[in-house]
């Protein structure tokens, strides 16, 4: 049998010093909170970019440390819409992403993807300001359990919309009989079926093979993803339509964010806007560079159309045809013609 060993005044020495240590720590270095955020970008993408470079060492330096964000970009978390469904149940914290996904909950949401409802981006931010701001938001809160945090400034996604096909498209009838990649949300796909494309529900992240492959021949998408994504190098004739105005919203769980604090909500918020402002220029002031690398890197070919054939055949045609189904209420559209 072994003797048992007295402890020695070193060990606790080691044993005082940890506690003295832990004591003296910040209380938020002890409590500190992790958010994990998802998206379904390249990590290259500026969305990415604005989340790591600038969200993140935000809200953890104005909250001395309380809160910690990881970012997971190129659906390492899920598809988009298995990302919105984990922050509804608390599974995930935070979500980036476009308005779309969030017409699962609040079918009214869905009509802010509709090509060409909207005038322009004027017109989109009052719609945002007056009916997404003040009357959809507490209902997505209730139906959703999660809130949109970065509505002033708007993340201005693209900041426009494209088309990269593997043929040129200077018209609507161009629309007829081509194989579209979209995503999986009703309101979208039957806008641009209504034109006549054939549709094909594929994930953003396998979209660049399927256009490979050519499982499909085009793809609509935000201008400044084209480069990140790859888009130009299997479908090069990028087509400039501006369809609709977009967003880069970003949810967090409804009961997380009640049992954060004041300071912690402002943090996340300032956070938000501030990474909104990098984007924002970002996205603006690197239109004619990309254009230019495309163009050069990819021997891309960029069309230039006079839109308003696409603007009169949604607004004649598509949209009445959303109405006649049901997916659209006619008082949704009233509402954004009288914001104009």
């Amino acid at each position: 049998m072994f003797a048992k060993r007295k402890p020695t005044n070193f060990y606790y020495y080691i044993i005082s010093l940890t506690v003295l240590t832990l004591l003296l720590m910040p209380s938020s270095a002890l409590l500190a909170k992790t958010l994990k955020i998802g998206h379904i970008l390249a990590p290259t993408s500026n969305q990415n970019q604005a989340l790591v470079q600038v969200f993140k060492p935000y809200v953890e330096k104005a909250t001395e440390g309380s809160l910690k964000i990881e970012v997971f970009p190129n659906e390492q978390l899920g598809h988009a819409p298995d990302m919105v469904e984990g922050v509804k149940l608390g599974t995930q914290a935070m979500f980036l992403g476009s308005q779309t996904w969030f017409g699962a909950y609040i079918e009214q949401i869905g009509v802010a993807t509709i090509p060409f409802v909207f005038n322009d981006r004027d017109h989109f931010q009052r719609w945002i300001n007056e009916i997404l701001g003040k009357k959809l938001m507490p209902e997505l809160i209730r139906k959703a359990n999660q809130r949109i945090i970065n509505l002033e400034p708007p993340w201005e996604r693209g900041p426009f919309r494209v088309i990269c096909a593997k043929k040129p498209i200077f018209s609507p009838e161009d629309i007829k009989g081509l194989k579209l990649r979209l995503w999986p949300a009703k309101m979208i796909q039957k806008s641009w079926s209504g034109l006549g494309a054939s549709i094909h529900t594929i994930d953003f992240a396998e979209a660049y093979l399927a256009l490979k492959q050519g499982v499909v021949e085009a793809i609509t998408s935000p201008f400044d993803l084209v480069g990140p994504q790859k888009f130009a190098e299997v479908a090069p004739y990028i087509t400039e339509l501006r369809q609709y105005p977009q967003l880069e919203l970003i949810s967090i769980n409804e009961k997380i964010w009640q049992g954060l604090t004041d300071k912690e909500h402002k943090a996340l918020v300032d956070g938000a806007a501030e990474a909104g402002k990098w984007y924002n220029e970002q996205a603006k002031t690197r239109v004619a560079a990309t254009i230019a690398s495309l163009l050069k890197t990819n021997n891309a070919k960029y069309i230039l159309v006079n839109r308003q054939p696409f603007v009169d055949a949604f607004r004649t045609k598509v949209i009445p045809q959303l109405i006649q189904e049901g997916l659209v209420q006619e008082a949704w559209i009233k509402e954004i013609e009288a914001l104009k």
